[in-house]
């Protein structure tokens, strides 16, 4: 997932779930997380990196179902409600494009830069593209009871 503007960009990848299958209290949330990796290039050109496990796997299917239904034009806005605030997505609908707002906490940096933000513009085909890549993660990561 791509999120960039003139000045600034994040790419965030699933890297895959908290525990091996058999970890975790079976049939809680635990065996759900999801690890969220993050590379940050600031305004200054600095990359950063970082993982975070912060999203659970109900909740990629709502972000996924969230931005199909801004870009088919039912809501005007997406505003993400994760249980773990590390990582969050606002989205609005304007006219033909899309303001995305995305904000992601680097809990291990050491310079005082703890959190990975961006704004940014995308069309029609661009979010079709994230939505699609949305899609085929959550198809890779199911919820494991």
């Amino acid at each position: 997932m791509l999120f960039q503007n003139q000045e600034t960009k994040i790419q965030l990848e699933i890297a895959g779930y908290e525990f091996p299958p058999d970890g975790g209290a079976p049939g809680s949330d635990d065996r759900n997380w999801l690890v969220m990796r993050c590379a940050w290039t600031d305004e200054e050109g600095v990359l950063r990196k970082d993982s975070n496990s912060c999203l659970l796997t109900y909740e990629l299917r709502e972000l996924a179902a969230g931005l199909k239904v801004l870009r088919a034009g039912l809501k005007e806005s997406y505003h993400s409600d994760f249980v773990e605030s590390y990582f969050q997505l606002d989205a609005w609908a304007e006219k033909e494009h899309f303001r995305i707002s995305v904000s992601f906490v680097l809990p291990n940096t050491m310079d005082g830069d703890d959190t990975a933000e961006v704004e940014c513009v995308m069309t029609q085909s661009e979010i079709r593209k994230l939505t699609d890549e949305l899609d085929a993660l959550c198809m890779k990561y199911p919820d494991r009871a």
